[in-house]
C-alpha cells in the first residue's frame, strides 16, 4: 500500500477506528461502494478525494 499518498492524520484516524494496521490497510485498499467502487487509498491522491474518505470515516465512527 502506498501510505505516502494517505495523510498521516487520516491514516491514524482509520487505525484508531479499525484497531489494527492490517484491518486499516485492508480498508484503504478495498473498493468501497460508498466511494463509487474505488479504493479509499486511490482517492487520497487529491484533496477532494481525501475529504470524501474523511467524511466516510466520520460516518463509520458515528455509526451512520
Amino acid at each position: 500500500m502506498e501510505k505516502k499518498q494517505i495523510p498521516a492524520e487520516l491514516y491514524g484516524q482509520a487505525l484508531d477506528y479499525f484497531g489494527s494496521q492490517a484491518a486499516t490497510e485492508s480498508w484503504f485498499m478495498t473498493e468501497n461502494i460508498e466511494l463509487g467502487l474505488v479504493t479509499p487509498a486511490s482517492l487520497c491522491r487529491s484533496a477532494k478525494g481525501t475529504e470524501q474518505v474523511n467524511e466516510l470515516l466520520k460516518k463509520l465512527e458515528s455509526g451512520v
